[in-house]
This record gives structure tokens, C-alpha cells and sequence, in this order.
């Protein structure tokens, strides 16, 4: 403007370079700021194109795995507890309790109370049997005869272990037939029925028998119980096979009680009856045979009830000196084989000598015997006590006396158990040693070969040896009756393992 003095031209340009400066900053700052932006959104885009490409490759992975792996949950699936189907009524609901009050009235309840007051949860998912087991022996008041914990006296499903491995047991469970050698063993008489050779009415009859007092004021307690062995499908429930006692009946609505022992899946509660007869009747894939039903009873023997060495198989004393595993059934059926082949043989008798050799390994082995029999733990118990110290007298009196005697090393008669360093590496030395803390019984090999040996032998003969005369007039030997039908028990109860080796269960 040639108008403006030279002076304010100055001026005015001097503004207008700053604001040219001005706006270069501004411009020169947006640029940062739009180029800072535009990295960010590259650098955003090229993170989603590599998760999606990891996520794609992730998922064929997936795609292309077994079926196996497809079905397998990351983590293990749990439970709390399941629900009752429609056959089954809860004990504890309204219409169960009405079920237990019209068979209280009935009398059906007479076997209620004694079961109830054991009634505990198996400790093991597969130890529905063993518990079953031990609630009904604690109910009938057995005596264990060994120590649980402290002073007491208790009977728990570790100390059912004369037919089964526990360790197996835990993973697989017992047949029906296992259920009855260790019933068995424990001394109490058994009576078992598969289901397929009976039938619903005898069925019926035996619920009664053992669950009904009567009259409803019967004050006696009961002196038997009655457990099934059943499929839990057929019922409408979830698993396979299960044991359980049977609590009570009640006539009317024509159901049993089922006390289940697995608490944590279902509670106590009630069956039809004719239902629970056809839960009895599917295969066991293991045996190949029914299921079924066993009245299980006691009467208070121990041993002294056997008179003249006549042993009852269906009803055998608690075993004082041993205790044996069903897992080495194949050793007995050798044995039983050995026996057979002397026969065939022509020597027809069996001697103290050839059953040493076998049970020795041609005398190679002391303790291979141990392999079937293991000492018991020791008593606690003052008579049970003289009674083993009584045993081993009369055995030790036994092997003297026998014309082969002389066929037993002295090493044999010495208590000592092998050490660990002498075991081979598979091999468990003496596992009752283990299990209880050095607490077994101190018996020689000399002394259980002798048992074995018995056990080998017709019943007539065992009792005439166990009877001798010789012995009966023996100035050093002080032993009764009883004690001689306490080792004929114990060699009855080898002699019946040696029985039903054969068996399958």
C-alpha cells in the first residue's frame, strides 16, 4: 500500500511472515500428528492379520486331531452326587418316610436299626462290596480280633484282604463270588444265590426271612442280613454293577430298602422288589454268571464251636496264624497240579517231604511259601494271645512227631524274616511286616509248611494227626480241644483256597 508510510509497509510484512511461520508449525505438527496416527492403524492391521492367521492355523490343528483328543475335556468333569430316577424313592422324602412308617407297623424293619447304625460311605469309588461288607460285620457284632486303632477293636476295609488285592480292588471292584470268600473268611456263614437260579417269590421269601420280625415289638436283634449284588441300569441308575445291603420291606407297596453304601451318588432309598430281582439277573462281564443275593449270618463262633476237628465250610473261625491273597490263586492251582502228577505217579500219599520240596523250590527257598500265606498281625486279645502261643506249641509238638521231619533244614524252624537287601527287586519280602509296622506274628517256615501240609490232606486223616495219641500223652505239651480245632480251622481255611483256586471271579 504506497498509501501507508514505509515504516508501517514494514511493519505489516513482518506480521504476515509470522503468521506464515505460524501456520508452517501448525501444519508442520499435523503432519506428525496424521502420519503418528496412520502407523498406529498399520501396525493394528498387521497385528489382526497375524492373530487371525494363528487363530486359522489353531483351528485346523483342532480339526485335524483324533477323536480322542477331541472328546477329552481339558479338565476332569466332578459330581455332586446324581438324582433318583423314577423307580426309586428317596428314604427321606415324604413319600419315603410314609413307605418306612407302613413298614415299621408291619415288622418289616426288624434288620433296619443294626444296619443303620453302621451305615458309613465306601471310602473308594469301587469299594461298594468291601463296605457292604464291613457294615454288616460291625452290625452282627463280629469281633475282628485285631487291633484298628489304638486299643479298639473295629473291623474297616483294609483288613478284608485274605481273597483280593486292595490296590486292584480300588480300580475294578469283586465279583459276587470274591464277596463270598471274603465273607467267608471273616467266619460268618454265608448263603449265596445268583439270581438267575432263583426267583422273584424265592426272592421274596428270603426279604421277608431277614428283614421282618414277627411280631413289631420283637426285641431281639438280628442275627442275619441280606445284601444284593445288582445292576444299577436295570433300576434306571447311572454305573454298572454295586453291592448294597438291604435295610428293610415293606410288604405293602411290595419295596426293599437299598442302603446304598456310594452316599455320595445316591442316599438310602427305595425299590420295587420284583425290580430289584431283575437287577439281579444280568451277566457279570467278568464271570460270565448272574448277579445275585446273600444272607450273610452269625452266631457267635470263634472257634470254639467246632467239636472233633468237624469243619463247616459254610462257617469257618477268623484265621489267627494267616492271612492270603486270591491274586496268587495260580501258585495253588501249581501246587494242586504237583499233587496230582505224585498221584499219577503211584505215590499216592502225601508226605511232609514232598510238600517241602515244592513249597521250598527243592529246598532252594525257606520263605516261597510265604508267596500264598502271610503271617496274621498280632493279637491283642489275651486269649487270642495263648491261643497262637498254644498253636505253635502243638505244631512244633507236630513236626517232631512226623517220621519226615527229618527232611526240614534247621534253618526252617528259626523265625527270622528275610531282609530287604536279600528280595529281589519285584518282590515285597513280607508285606504284612510293612502294613503293620513290624507287628505280625513271629512264625516259622517250618511251622506254616506244616500247616500247608495238613491242609494238603483228606479231613479224616488232618484230624487223626491233630488228634494223635501221642501228643494227648505228652508231659511237655499243654494244649486243649480248643486249640486242636483252631489249627484244624486254619488248615481247613488253606485247604478251601486251595478248593477254589479253580474257581473263576
Amino acid at each position: 500500500n504506497t498509501t501507508l508510510p514505509h515504516k508501517d509497509n514494514w511493519m505489516q510484512l513482518n506480521i504476515q511472515y509470522l503468521r506464515l511461520l505460524l501456520w508452517a508449525l501448525l501444519l508442520s505438527i499435523n503432519i506428525r500428528i496424521t502420519q503418528s496416527f496412520v502407523t498406529s492403524k498399520i501396525c493394528e492391521i498387521r497385528v489382526r492379520i497375524r492373530c487371525s492367521t494363528l487363530f486359522a492355523n489353531m483351528e485346523q490343528q483342532s480339526q485335524q486331531q483324533t477323536p480322542a483328543d477331541t472328546t477329552s475335556p481339558p479338565f476332569p468333569r466332578t459330581f455332586y452326587r446324581r438324582q433318583l430316577p423314577s423307580t426309586s424313592i428317596s428314604f427321606s422324602s415324604p413319600e419315603g418316610r410314609g413307605v418306612f412308617a407302613s413298614a415299621m407297623a408291619s415288622g418289616g424293619t426288624h434288620s433296619f436299626f443294626p444296619l443303620i447304625e453302621q451305615l458309613q460311605t465306601q471310602p473308594e469309588p469301587a469299594f461298594c462290596g468291601l463296605t457292604t461288607l464291613v457294615i454288616v460285620l460291625n452290625a452282627l457284632a463280629v469281633d475282628p480280633r485285631r487291633s484298628w486303632k489304638g486299643p479298639w477293636r473295629w473291623y474297616e476295609e483294609s483288613m478284608l484282604n485274605c481273597c483280593v488285592d486292595l490296590e486292584k480292588v480300588k480300580k475294578t471292584g469283586i465279583t459276587f463270588s470274591t464277596f463270598a470268600c471274603l465273607a467267608k473268611c471273616q467266619g460268618i456263614n454265608i448263603n449265596a444265590v445268583h439270581g438267575s437260579n432263583s426267583t422273584v417269590d424265592e426272592f421274596r421269601r428270603v426279604v421277608k426271612e431277614t428283614c421282618t420280625a414277627s411280631s413289631p415289638i420283637q426285641t431281639t436283634r438280628a442275627t442275619s442280613f441280606l445284601i444284593v449284588s445288582y445292576t444299577r441300569k436295570v433300576i434306571g441308575q447311572t454305573g454298572t454293577g454295586h453291592f448294597s445291603p438291604i435295610g428293610a420291606y415293606d410288604e405293602a407297596s411290595d419295596h426293599v430298602l437299598v442302603l446304598d453304601t456310594a452316599r455320595f451318588k445316591y442316599g438310602p432309598h427305595w425299590v420295587p422288589l420284583d425290580l430289584m430281582f431283575e437287577a439281579l439277573l444280568p451277566l457279570d462281564p467278568d464271570t460270565g454268571k448272574s448277579r445275585g443275593y446273600m444272607v450273610l449270618s452269625y452266631d457267635g463262633l470263634d472257634g470254639t464251636g467246632l467239636t472233633n476237628g468237624e469243619e463247616d465250610l459254610s462257617h469257618l473261625p477268623l484265621s489267627v496264624l494267616f492271612g492270603s491273597k486270591k491274586s496268587k490263586d495260580f501258585m495253588r492251582r501249581e501246587y494242586k497240579q504237583y499233587l496230582q502228577e505224585l498221584e499219577k505217579e503211584g505215590d499216592c500219599s502225601i508226605t511232609l517231604t514232598s510238600v517241602v520240596s515244592f513249597w521250598t523250590k527243592n529246598y532252594t527257598d525257606n520263605n516261597h511259601m510265604r508267596e500264598i500265606v502271610e503271617p496274621q498281625i498280632q493279637p491283642v486279645d489275651l486269649a487270642d494271645i495263648q491261643m497262637v502261643e498254644s498253636i505253635r506249641r502243638l505244631l512244633k509238638s507236630l513236626v517232631k512227631l512226623d517220621e519226615h521231619s527229618s527232611s526240614i533244614p534247621e534253618s526252617m524252624f528259626s523265625t527270622s524274616i528275610r531282609a530287604s537287601s536279600d528280595c529281589r527287586p519285584d518282590e515285597c519280602c513280607h508285606p504284612s511286616t510293612r502294613n503293620a509296622s513290624g507287628r505280625v506274628l513271629e512264625i516259622s517256615p517250618a511251622e506254616v509248611l506244616y500247616v500247608i501240609y495238613l491242609a494238603s490232606l483228606p479231613k479224616d486223616v488232618r484230624r487223626d494227626i491233630v488228634y494223635t495219641k501221642d501228643v494227648d500223652e505228652s508231659n511237655v505239651l499243654n494244649v486243649d480241644d480248643i486249640t486242636r480245632d483252631q489249627l484244624l480251622a486254619e488248615a481247613a481255611l488253606i485247604s478251601y483256597a486251595m478248593e477254589t483256586c479253580d474257581v473263576v471271579i
